[in-house]
């Protein structure tokens, strides 16, 4: 164990005083302590909404939705807060964490709607929600059961918009709700790019990196960054920060767009191939359209954006691998990462800050989830 992560950190409940002791501050410890404060909050909420209605199927959407929330997740952006938040010498703690459960309620809003877009079927294993509901309209003898089960799903997304919303306005620090807000912005245009893309047989490599600033670099490591720097009122580092998250957001949707390639669902917990089936313009499949042969290129040109089997997969992986393609994204994604470690090394940070940066730049180069 490096001797930096013995550092002790309080975390406070946000209703009465209580400190729960961390002493490794690595992602993983700080994944458990976040959970507990995450659930407790859902919980809170879930049981404010039940006073609302005893209509089964809304209750069974928001308990459904509060499963979600609760069932894992890598909490990484809530820990980029975190990290620049301690990084910056911030004191008090009920406020990161609540930003970082802002972070999270928002993230979940986003996936649930994502999924009603992209017609998933599962998240962490677990049906997703509008999947979920669909199985529950068999109980009602008439409707349209799949617009119901949408329907209700992009309104749990709703609600649980709201409670992201609550979260930071109650912080009621101007220069960290900028932040968030920008972000949505941000994270909506690149969304939006996502899924105009699937309407183009091609694309450019250079939309596709704007792409994945704005879904990932920006949304996942910059702001989350930005807005723990914010709580202390600290600027000093606004460079270093968006510059680190830059890289470590390239290197995290590119491993994103591999695993979708060549997870196991078990630690991924998504179903394989799922970009190609929708479409989804991705720095590999452009590797082929721009470098590959004619064949390669008519070959993934026929299964994209269609249903596949399991010889379309057999096919699609064979093809990725021969053509350099999941190779070349292996490369991106080290080439990124070192660029991050060489930021981190030529920082002001502190020792023991720059052990903590790195350590996880590690860990993310490790990444089979």
């Amino acid at each position: 164990m490096i001797p930096i992560f013995r550092d002790i950190f309080y975390f406070l409940n946000f209703e009465r005083t209580k400190s729960i002791v961390l002493d490794d501050i690595q992602l993983s410890s700080f994944q458990n302590i976040f959970n507990t404060r995450l659930n407790e909050w859902v919980d809170r909420k879930v049981a404010s909404f039940e006073k609302h209605t005893d209509e089964q199927i809304i209750l069974e959407s928001v308990h459904h939705a509060a499963i979600l929330i609760k069932s894992g997740g890598k909490r990484v952006r809530p820990y980029m807060c975190f990290l620049a938040y301690s990084t910056e010498l911030g004191k008090d703690q009920e406020q990161v964490l609540k930003v970082g459960i802002a972070i999270e309620l928002f993230h979940a809003f986003a996936l649930i709607h994502d999924d009603v877009i992209d017609k998933g079927r599962e998240r962490h294993g677990i049906a997703t929600i509008h999947e979920h509901i669909l199985k529950e309209t068999c109980k009602y003898p008439r409707g349209d059961k799949l617009r119901v089960a949408e329907g209700m799903a992009v309104l749990v997304g709703d609600l649980v918009f709201s409670w992201s919303q609550e979260v930071i306005g109650e912080l009621n620090i101007p220069e960290v709700q900028k932040i968030f807000f920008n972000m949505i912005e941000q994270i909506v245009a690149g969304q939006m790019l996502d899924v105009s893309f699937m309407l183009q047989d091609k694309v450019d490599s250079k939309a596709i990196m704007r792409k994945n600033e704005l879904k990932t670099a920006l949304y996942s490591f910059v702001n989350p960054m930005l807005m723990g720097a914010a709580l202390t009122s600290s600027r000093r580092r606004v460079s270093f920060y968006k510059e680190l998250g830059f890289f470590l957001g390239q290197a995290f949707q590119i491993q994103d767009d591999l695993l979708d390639l060549t997870g196991d669902k078990k630690n991924t917990g998504k179903i394989s191939f799922i970009d190609i089936e929708d479409g989804q313009h991705t720095l590999l499949t452009q590797y082929i359209f721009e470098k590959g042969k004619a064949r390669d290129k008519e070959i993934l040109r026929s299964l994209f954006g269609r249903s596949l089997d399991d010889y379309s997969r057999k096919v699609l992986l064979r093809l990725f691998n021969e053509t350099g393609a999941i190779l070349h994204a292996e490369e991106q994604i080290q080439k990124f990462l070192t660029h991050a470690q060489e930021i981190i090394a030529l920082s002001d940070l502190k020792s023991e800050d720059k052990a903590r940066w790195s350590l996880f730049v590690e860990l993310l180069d490790k990444r089979k989830f």
